[in-house]
């Protein structure tokens, strides 16, 4: 009996037991409540995080413009298309010398409509030049300017009238200063970024 009873622990073994088991326990209980915690004020710092994204997204407020690009498609400025003079290097019969010819001269007689080629707004009307008569520029879009010369403006025109194409805005005038030897006709110049180009890379009456 006496053997046994050594070997029984004695009550400070087993309070010491009880002490570390319990702090064991109080030490998982804080890291799971640390992790508990932890996630919530993770989850609240993110509220944005279990948003669904949207399946149909709403409708664009500005949609892309409709394509306009024929408006600015040339047309000839008389309806019978008869070339004398291209934009090229050429003699000039009222002068009598050779020149860079920057335009094209449509033969027509007097009186005959002349059209816009193009929308545009009416930026300058000359009516008494004494080289070619009258002039009249529309400014369109791009930075294209077209030129009329040798005109007789529509009593109507004004500056800054807006013209769209095929609009009359002139006649032909009777044959006058620098070009008066090739008789009746028609002067048309183009511009680009304020620069001379051929009126045929608009118009593409020419063969090429």
């Amino acid at each position: 009996m006496k053997n046994k009873e050594k070997t029984k622990p004695t009550k400070k073994k087993v309070l010491m037991y009880y002490l570390i088991l319990a702090a064991c326990l109080l030490v998982i209980a804080a890291v799971t409540l640390g992790v508990v915690f932890g996630v919530r004020a993770n989850s609240m710092s993110n509220p944005t995080l279990d948003v669904p994204k949207e399946e149909n997204p709403p409708a664009d407020d500005n949609p892309p413009a409709e394509d306009t690009s024929s408006k600015y498609e040339f047309i000839t400025p008389i309806k019978d298309v008869v070339l004398r003079h291209a934009h090229n290097f050429d003699y000039n019969e009222t002068m009598d010398y050779y020149r860079m010819h920057r335009g094209m001269d449509f033969t027509a007689s007097e009186g005959t409509e002349v059209f816009a080629c193009v929308d545009g707004t009416v930026t300058e009307i000359i009516t008494n030049n004494d080289l070619y008569g009258a002039i009249i520029k529309v400014s369109h879009a791009n930075d294209i300017e077209t030129v009329y010369k040798f005109v007789v403006p529509t009593s109507n025109l004004k500056v800054g009238s807006k013209v769209n194409r095929g609009d009359t805005i002139a006649t032909v005038a009777k044959a006058t200063g620098v070009e008066i030897a090739e008789g009746d006709h028609l002067h048309l110049e183009v511009y680009q970024n304020n620069k001379s180009v051929d009126p045929d890379t608009f118009l593409k009456i020419i063969a090429k």
